[in-house]
């Protein structure tokens, strides 16, 4: 009788200690196999997106410095992977032709000088290259942002002057200071109107345009990022 007790006493310890060892033994799969397997995957898929990234730039990486006209900054990442590697200050990507006239007008004594000028002129605008600019790559290479400051006029070059009305008072005379700052006034009040028009607009646009040829070619899409 003792003896059968002793045999049912061991086999229930025994059942008690297999079932506790497969519990503990899915405990430890669950909360240590588990998230290790997990941590594992998630890192190799960040590791194969940025591959991704890098890919890209390897593919794109010429055609993206032909389109831009200069090889800019590249990050992948938060990290800087490319130059700069240009010795541009300024990226010109909009030019416009365009009329702007100055009056002058003095009267002294009943007498009037006036004098009219008309200027035809072309004006530049585009981005400085400094740590502004650069090109970031997503980490999957399906976006191209291009981030830079705002567009700035970068010239406004006076091609022809036409002096419209030139005409003296009977005793006050034009004299060549007027002319001279007539001819300054003339000047700075294009590269102000340049600066207002729709020309700044067309500097990003276009900024933004040297990249669409590439975009279905590589099978990305571009962002804009203006930077303060």
């Amino acid at each position: 009788m003792n003896t059968s007790n002793t045999r049912n006493a061991l086999a229930k310890g025994f059942s008690v200690a297999l079932v506790l060892s497969i519990l503990f033994g899915g405990i430890y799969i669950l909360v240590y196999v588990g998230p290790i397997k997990v941590v594992s995957s998630t890192k190799n898929e960040a590791i194969s997106a940025i591959n991704e990234g890098y890919d890209l730039l390897r593919r794109a990486g010429s055609d993206l410095y032909r389109a831009l006209q200069l090889e800019p900054k590249i990050s992948i990442a938060g990290t800087v992977v490319h130059g700069p590697a240009t010795e541009l200050t300024e990226l010109v990507t909009a030019t416009k032709d365009f009329e702007h006239t100055y009056f002058y007008q003095a009267t002294w004594a009943g007498s009037t000088k006036r004098l009219e000028l008309k200027g035809d002129f072309v004006a530049k605008a585009g981005f400085p290259i400094n740590d502004s600019f650069g090109l970031k790559l997503s980490e999957d290479g399906r976006i191209v942002t291009v981030h830079h400051s705002k567009p700035i006029l970068i010239s406004s070059e006076l091609k022809n002057l036409t002096v419209v009305k030139d005409e003296n008072g009977w005793w006050n005379k034009l004299t060549p200071e007027d002319r001279e700052a007539a001819h300054n006034s003339l000047l700075q009040q294009a590269r102000t109107s340049a600066e207002k028009s729709d020309l700044m607009a067309a500097a990003t646009q276009k900024l933004l345009d040297r990249l669409t040829p590439l975009q279905e070619q590589y099978s990305f899409q571009t962002a804009d990022e203006v930077l303060p």
